[in-house]
């Protein structure tokens, strides 16, 4: 890989760490999910050291195009996150639902107590 390349990636990585510090600092991202984003930063920031893993890795797995590797992973990176979101949005219309139901019973004593 040039010079050129492992540059524009590891900037890359950078400016995904900057970012995600920016939106935390202004409390427009939450803290437990920002930690999955550095991650993802240093994952790109190793990326730009990771083709002679790769050419490796491929060799001796048999696959004769390197690139499908990483393609595989970051799909499998992306269906795990997936995932994960997923379980967080089910959690959160869970805790919705029973908030909602919560106001509602109160809403019903207000009511009932003011009729009394």
């Amino acid at each position: 890989m040039s010079f050129g390349a492992r540059a524009f990636i590891i900037l890359t990585g950078l400016l995904v760490f900057f970012i995600i510090f920016e939106l935390v600092r202004r409390r427009k991202f939450r803290e437990d999910l920002s930690i999955l984003w550095f991650v993802v930063g240093l994952l790109i920031i190793g990326g730009a050291f990771a083709d002679k893993l790769v050419n490796a890795l491929a060799r001796m797995l048999g696959v004769g195009y390197p690139p499908v590797i990483i393609i595989t992973f970051l799909i499998m990176i992306l269906i795990v996150s997936l995932m994960y979101f997923s379980m967080l949005i089910s959690e959160l219309k869970s805790r919705i639902k029973e908030l909602t139901q919560k106001v509602a019973f109160i809403e019903y004593e207000l009511d009932n107590k003011k009729e009394k």
